[in-house]
């Protein structure tokens, strides 16, 4: 007769959810500070109140989803990071012009939020690590998601660029990609 050893349970899913969020907020909050705020002077009170729901959502959004699906009988929808995403990018538009589009400038703001969500995602490895197996492609990219959103606003803080292709390649694509990095990821790891 084999004995096991006992299982220690998961702290209770909003516990998660707020270390998660916390976390990848100040890592978003520090980076901005590290490069210095230096956002476009022509974002209005409406163009900040559409990004700052649209992060509240994001933020909140994937961390409980990803706390939800740690347990295998969890029950979470993605639709708030896909609506906040939409909500960015009209925010986005709202406060940009259409200029000339420079793909290398958007490049660096894109390899520099990239810096950001790659430490984000390093941190909330630690916060979801004890996932169920069944749900780790959707905990992936859930986490890959929420650290393309802490880099979304790292570099949305600092980027002086005021041109609307810039920001939705440079800024707002960055939960897109790290996204589908965490989906990918988890399928080749977890095979």
């Amino acid at each position: 007769m084999s004995t096991f050893a006992p299982v220690k349970p998961l702290r209770p899913a909003w516990q998660i959810a707020m270390a998660a969020g916390t976390g990848a907020m100040l890592i978003a909050l520090t980076g901005a500070a590290i490069l210095g705020h230096r956002a476009p002077e022509t974002f209005d009170w409406r163009t900040w109140s559409l990004l700052g729901i649209s992060f509240a959502m994001a933020f909140s959004g994937t961390t409980w989803a990803a706390a939800q699906w740690m347990s295998p009988s969890g029950r979470a929808s993605f639709w708030r990071p896909v609506l906040a995403l939409a909500i960015a990018v009209c925010g986005l538009a709202l406060g940009s012009r259409l200029d000339m589009f420079v793909a290398s400038w958007a490049g660096m703001c894109f390899s520099i939020g990239s810096m950001f969500s790659l430490a984000t995602g390093l941190f909330l490895l630690l916060i979801f690590r004890r996932t169920a197996p069944i749900m780790r492609q959707r905990v992936s990219t859930a986490v890959g998601v929420l650290s393309g959103f802490s880099g979304f606003l790292a570099i949305q803080l600092h980027c002086p660029i005021n041109e609307f292709w810039h920001m939705l390649t440079g800024h707002a694509l960055l939960p897109i990609i790290w996204g589908l990095i965490g989906y990918f990821v988890s399928r080749l790891a977890f095979r």
